[in-house]
């Protein structure tokens, strides 16, 4: 059974009468990748900044490895932080860089020199050991290596990705995502990059406002999302919400979305009873919209922009007078084309208008 390496229990953290972050309450077990994941002022690295013990908290609890660590400082709380500048000494070589934590701590130089090696074989920088920073390429220059020769019990990586171009984070990424594999220790990672966060998580923790939207695995945030918010805020292109009405009661009720011609009637079974002329949103990721006429809700589509991508065309639709984007294979509409489409309603989700939160039901 895996160990519980970190825990917090409603942790609070207020500045004045700003509250930033509100009764958090999570868990990751021993070798987890967690992401912290939401738009700039979320609250994401003040929560990071707190584990760290860079930030006290106001109200709660926060233990490593079962130990209680409120007020426990930074130094001793056995952890690494990676933070988005390089912050590596200019006029030391990469192995003095990475050594360095260890010759404050007063090991012998034999002892730094080994720990020195192993490190630089597990980031594959054995070659570049003897060169200065400023011979370094920006991925090079990750101070990931003097984190880990401390073999700390757990990693905190506050958006370390942010200052490289595309390409570089892509390649950054990717390594990572292997180092996580390799080390096996737990990981938890500041991001606004939803990208960032899909491929490396094993577990994202969506936040808002300070507050938790949703935890789960890559794939159930964005398949099964938790509000509106986290359904809009995961997904690209983003997902279509369609309007709706619900129409019909006790074992009958329908979901009526769009108009004239172009309306929907889509059958609806919810486990509470959603009651009729309650206003709804379809929530319809591009995929689950698909050309032509397969075994899905049939409907018809006007074609407004087509965005070519390379491998496909991200497309703009008018359904029954409401708008949603579809993926669609390379040159296969051309915008003002009346289509023919259907719609994966098996994969859709409902949330209800008003308080935002999904709703359990399911398409009949």
């Amino acid at each position: 059974m895996l160990m519980k390496s970190l825990s917090l229990e409603n942790v609070s953290k207020s500045y004045g009468a700003a509250d930033v972050l509100k009764n958090i309450s999570l868990e990751a077990e021993e070798g987890e990748f967690v992401v912290l994941l939401g738009r700039s002022g979320c609250g994401k690295s003040t929560l990071l900044h707190a584990i760290a013990g860079l930030h006290p908290i106001n109200k709660g609890n926060i233990s490593i490895y079962g130990r209680v660590v409120n007020d426990i400082p930074t130094r001793q709380r056995d952890i690494a932080m990676v933070f988005q500048s390089y912050a590596l000494y200019p006029n030391m070589t990469v192995a003095d860089n990475i050594g360095f934590p260890l010759k404050m701590r007063g090991l012998q130089k034999p002892d730094i020199t080994g720990k020195v090696l192993d490190v630089a074989r597990t980031l594959q920088l054995e070659a570049l050991l003897d060169r200065l920073p400023r011979q370094l390429s920006g991925g090079q220059r990750q101070a990931i290596g003097r984190s880990l020769v401390r073999d700390p019990k757990i990693f905190l990586f506050d958006e370390p990705l942010s200052n490289l171009d595309a390409s570089l984070r892509v390649e950054m990424r990717a390594e990572i995502k292997q180092l996580h594999q390799r080390i096996g220790k737990t990981i938890v990672y500041v991001t606004h990059d939803q990208i960032e966060a899909m491929t490396l998580a094993t577990k994202i923790v969506i936040l808002n406002k300070g507050e938790i939207q949703q935890i789960g695995t890559p794939a159930e945030v964005y398949h099964h999302p938790a509000n509106l918010f986290v359904a809009r805020f995961i997904g690209s292109p983003a997902i279509s919400l369609l309007e709706c009405t619900v129409e019909g009661r006790e074992l009958a009720e329908t979901l009526v979305c769009g108009k004239d011609e172009h309306q929907l009637n889509l059958p609806v079974r919810a486990a509470d009873k959603l009651g009729h002329g309650k206003h709804v949103l379809l929530g319809l990721r591009p995929e689950h919209i698909r050309l032509g006429r397969h075994q899905g809700a049939a409907a018809r589509a006007s074609v407004g922009l087509v965005e070519p991508t390379g491998p496909e065309d991200v497309v703009f639709l008018d359904i029954g007078g409401q708008k949603a984007i579809a993926r669609f294979p390379t040159n296969a509409v051309v915008q003002g084309q009346i289509i023919d489409i259907d719609l994966d309603v098996s994969r859709a989700v409902i949330f209800d208008a008003v308080s935002n939160q999904r709703l359990a039901a399911n398409f009949i």
